[in-house]
């Protein structure tokens, strides 16, 4: 059967931000291809016999996507301190244990994905350094791209941590699925020894696996790679007695290491990224945390690169935020670049957790479009979130970042998951 969802407002989430009055996509039941989309009426008058829905004052669109979360983090509440990033990476390493061995350890990550169907999010990229909510994901609703995640720098403990990513990843090819991705993430730059880092890379070039990595996200991190000094210098000596220790990397090595890979390579945080580094990076989608980024750091990135380069959005996890609600995300960084025009920055804002955070993670949605995933949600209003005196540029997607709550409808896979 063909079905037919339609909306007062459609946003196709492509480049050019295109707004739909009475729009709507067409698909066959339970086959995962956007056979069409277009005007409502026209849909309707194509497909004859089809299922209908519409949605007068309601907004539809791709299903958001988390490109950047932490599930395993989820049952933190208080225990880690903001506001300095050598301080909140502290109470971490002495916090972590009791954060993450919860009893109820299976509910939370069962929270943390509600949370996201709540919020209209259909895909995420979910990073894991432990696996232990593998299964878990891999049996959710969501699409989820699944980074495990490579941490290390003793070298002597090297040949174990690489065997125990690669047991990782075995397990999650076993639930590869249309909707489960295996895929591997390289810790940062300061936590990671590049004998691990190059075998992975090659790994992920060989297999096309999406790779994710953590890069320049504090001051404490540029001091390092740039300075060999600071922070890491005594964090090292605190955590593994190394006397003098040295970074692995400059961050043009790094970028060089990662450069084999074209194909859904994410890194995330970029806050002390520079122009020359930046343009090292035309194979990458960056990925912007914002409520992290202020928690930790102090930063947003900076309006120019979200404006210029193609940026996704992630909640990131709960050890550096107070919820994994992508829509309260959307929010925050509407209020954090206030010399944006706030107009263009709500279209830009709406790709980053659409368009660009399937570019990210290498998914065919986050855009309405023949032969896409069927991924959408719609979300309906108490009155239509537009100016109807056409002298006014739309305001539509400002007012549903504003106002945006859960949707009404979400589809997932062609399948109605709401």
């Amino acid at each position: 059967m063909i079905e037919i969802f339609g909306a007062g407002l459609v946003f196709i989430c492509d480049e050019e931000f295109q707004i739909l009055s009475n729009g709507g996509i067409a698909f066959e039941s339970s086959k995962d291809s956007i056979l069409r989309v277009g005007d409502y009426k026209s849909l309707c008058a194509e497909f004859k016999n089809a299922k209908k829905t519409f949605v007068p004052n309601g907004i539809l669109l791709p299903t958001l996507i988390n490109a950047h979360i932490h599930f395993e983090f989820g049952g933190h509440l208080a225990q880690f301190c903001y506001g300095d990033f050598g301080e909140w990476l502290d109470s971490l390493m002495a916090n972590r244990d009791n954060v993450l061995k919860n009893d109820d350890f299976e509910s939370i990550i069962t929270q943390g994905i509600d949370e996201q169907i709540k919020a209209g999010v259909g895909s995420v990229g979910a990073i894991s350094s432990y696996g232990d909510d593998m299964e878990i994901l891999a049996h959710s609703p969501l699409r989820c791209v699944y980074f495990n995640e490579a941490i290390g720098s003793n070298p002597s403990a090297i040949d174990f941590l690489y065997a125990n990513v690669l047991e990782r990843l075995k397990n999650a090819k076993k639930l590869k699925s249309p909707t489960f991705t295996p895929a591997l993430a390289l810790h940062s730059p300061y936590s990671l020894h590049p004998i691990m880092a190059q075998k992975l890379v090659e790994l992920c070039v060989s297999e096309n696996l999406p790779l994710s990595a953590h890069f320049l996200e504090s001051p404490q991190e540029r001091q390092w790679l740039d300075g060999q000094d600071g922070y890491f210098q005594g964090f090292f000596k605190r955590l593994a007695n190394i006397d003098n220790a040295k970074p692995f990397y400059t961050s043009q090595s790094f970028l060089e290491m990662l450069s084999p890979l074209s194909n859904a390579l994410c890194l995330t945080h970029c806050l002390q990224i520079t122009q020359k580094e930046l343009d090292l990076c035309q194979n990458a989608t960056l990925i912007t945390c914002p409520r992290s980024n202020r928690l930790l750091n102090n930063a947003f990135l900076p309006f120019e690169i979200l404006q210029n380069h193609p940026t996704a959005i992630g909640t990131d996890g709960k050890s550096s935020n107070n919820n994994v609600n992508l829509l309260d995300e959307l929010r925050t960084a509407l209020y954090a670049y206030p010399q944006a025009d706030i107009l263009e920055l709500s279209k830009i804002l709406l790709l980053s957790a659409t368009l660009y955070g399937a570019k990210a993670l290498g998914l065919n949605n986050g855009i309405l479009a023949q032969n896409k995933n069927v991924d959408f949600a719609i979300f309906d209003f108490k009155e239509p979130l537009y100016h109807t005196n056409q002298t006014h540029q739309n305001q539509a997607p400002l007012h549903f970042i504003l106002n945006a709550n859960s949707p009404t409808h979400l589809y997932i896979n062609a399948k109605a998951v709401i």
